[in-house]
């Protein structure tokens, strides 16, 4: 496996992983300038292109060759059964698989997939494919390329976060069991459904950490979105304890909880235990609010990372999984 360097590129953060010989020997994570990336979108390229080069100087990143998450805001992916074609054909029709998504020219997007499983009909005959595909703006892709290759990097693959996940869960040899991420965010808590490394749905709370900031910069009296984050990553004078604070977690908590009993009332089976990644892992009050609240193990990364794991090895989990495409 050739090395390469995968970015997430978060709304608060951006998230490096690296990868050499197919393991993952290094994290790093920045803070971004404020406004920089709004809802997944950047709103100034020139400007992500100075933090790019400014981040591969500093770093000493070597590796040329990069991987990216696209949030979801700027791509679609869906899982979906389709009559058994040939690759050719399924090419063809991709498209009209996302008329409820797409209302502009198709031919505007870029399109792919991967087979999940291939369905047998009651002569043992494969007669549907069981597919997860991807479509994304072909001006975003061009951007992106374009930013990276000023930065000094060359973009080699674009991936969806779900896919980012199924890679590190195949790095693992993942055994087919019904599992989690947790991925607690600065704008919102989503929750990846797996069995074993088959992405089966995710799930959106509409709570992050952005809304423990507003508390905190309620409580001390200070403005923008810098300083209250560095209060909440450093718990200064205890501001992760904050009733505010508390109530938040518990809120969260609940919601993750009905997240967790709609997948089980609605066939998707009892989960096993959920995977904690993103920025709120390192918030020990709403971890420790988390795992009294929710009837789940919440387990660590460690075991995508091993050795190599570190302080940084939740915040760059698709990262790093983008890596592995």
């Amino acid at each position: 496996m050739k090395n390469c360097v995968g970015f997430d590129i978060g709304n608060h953060a951006i998230h490096i992983a690296v990868n050499k010989g197919g393991k993952i020997v290094r994290s790093i994570t920045e803070r971004l300038p404020e406004g920089l990336v709004q809802t997944g979108r950047i709103t100034s390229t020139e400007a992500m292109t100075e933090v790019l080069r400014d981040l591969k100087r500093a770093n000493h990143l070597g590796v040329r060759r990069a991987s990216l998450v696209l949030p979801a805001t700027l791509c679609y992916c869906r899982r979906f059964n389709v009559a058994a074609m040939t690759k050719k054909q399924l090419m063809f029709n991709l498209p009209y698989d996302f008329h409820d998504f797409i209302t502009d020219d198709k031919s505007n997007y870029f399109f792919d997939y991967a087979i999940v499983d291939y369905i047998k009909d009651d002569n043992g005959n494969i007669s549907e494919f069981d597919v997860i595909a991807a479509a994304t703006r072909k001006d975003i892709v061009a951007d992106y390329s374009r930013m990276f290759s000023k930065a000094g990097f060359k973009l080699v693959t674009l991936i969806p976060e779900e896919l980012s996940y199924v890679n590190l869960f195949r790095m693992v040899s993942s055994k087919p069991h019904r599992h989690g991420i947790l991925d607690i965010g600065h704008n919102a808590v989503r929750l990846f459904l797996f069995i074993g490394d088959r992405f089966e749905s995710v799930r959106v709370v509409d709570y992050g950490c952005n809304a423990l900031d507003a508390v905190i910069a309620e409580h001390f009296g200070v403005e923008g979105k810098f300083l209250p984050a560095t209060y909440r990553e450093t718990n200064f004078e205890n501001a992760n304890e904050l009733p505010g604070c508390r109530s938040i977690y518990s809120a969260m908590a609940l919601e993750i909880r009905k997240a967790i009993n709609f997948y089980r009332f609605n066939g998707g089976g009892n989960l096993e235990h959920l995977h904690c990644c993103g920025g709120g892992v390192k918030n020990a009050a709403l971890m420790e609010t988390l795992r009294a609240n929710l009837p789940l193990k919440l387990t660590d990364l460690s075991e995508f990372f091993g050795d190599s794991s570190d302080s940084d090895s939740p915040l760059i989990a698709a990262a790093a999984g983008s890596t592995l495409q």
